[in-house]
C-alpha cells in the first residue's frame, strides 16, 4: 500500500497500481482538472486493476437534492452535531466542494481510460463507484 499526499489539482504520478481508492476527494478537485487527473491515474494502473471512487453527488432532480441534504443534516444532528456546526461546515465547503451527478462521474471515468463503471453504494447524496481499467 502506498499512501500519496499531493495537491491533486497539480496532478499525481501513479505507477504500477492494482487499485486506487479516492474517498471523498475528487469533489474537491476543480472540474477543469478532473479529466487530466483521472487520465493520469488510469494510465498508471494495471490492465486488470480497479478504482474505488466515493463522492458526494447531485441528483438530476433538484427536489431530491434538497431532500437528501435535509435528511443528511438531520442525521448529523442525531449524531450530536449542533445546527451551528452544521451551518459552519456547509459554509466552509461552499464553492470548494463541487459535486457532479453520478452520470457525469461515470462519463468522466470512461473517458479517462476506464473500461467499465458501476455504482456499488448509494446513500442520500453519497455514492460509491467502482471503475475497472
Amino acid at each position: 500500500i502506498d499512501l500519496v499526499c499531493a495537491d491533486l489539482n497539480q496532478g499525481v504520478q501513479v505507477t504500477n497500481a492494482s487499485m486506487v481508492v479516492m474517498n471523498l476527494t475528487l469533489q474537491f478537485i476543480r472540474p477543469l482538472y478532473r479529466h487530466q487527473l483521472m487520465s493520469s491515474i488510469a494510465s498508471g494502473m494495471h490492465p486488470q486493476s480497479c478504482l474505488v471512487l466515493i463522492e458526494k453527488v447531485l441528483s438530476k432532480n433538484s427536489m431530491l437534492n434538497r431532500l437528501f441534504i435535509k435528511y443528511y443534516y438531520a442525521f448529523k444532528e442525531r449524531q450530536g452535531y449542533s445546527k451551528i456546526e452544521i451551518a459552519q461546515k456547509r459554509e466552509a465547503l461552499e464553492n470548494v466542494l463541487i459535486p457532479f451527478r453520478i452520470e457525469e462521474n461515470i462519463e468522466l471515468l470512461l473517458s479517462s481510460g476506464f473500461s467499465e463503471c458501476d455504482v456499488f453504494f448509494k446513500w442520500y447524496n453519497f455514492c460509491g463507484i467502482i471503475a475497472l481499467k
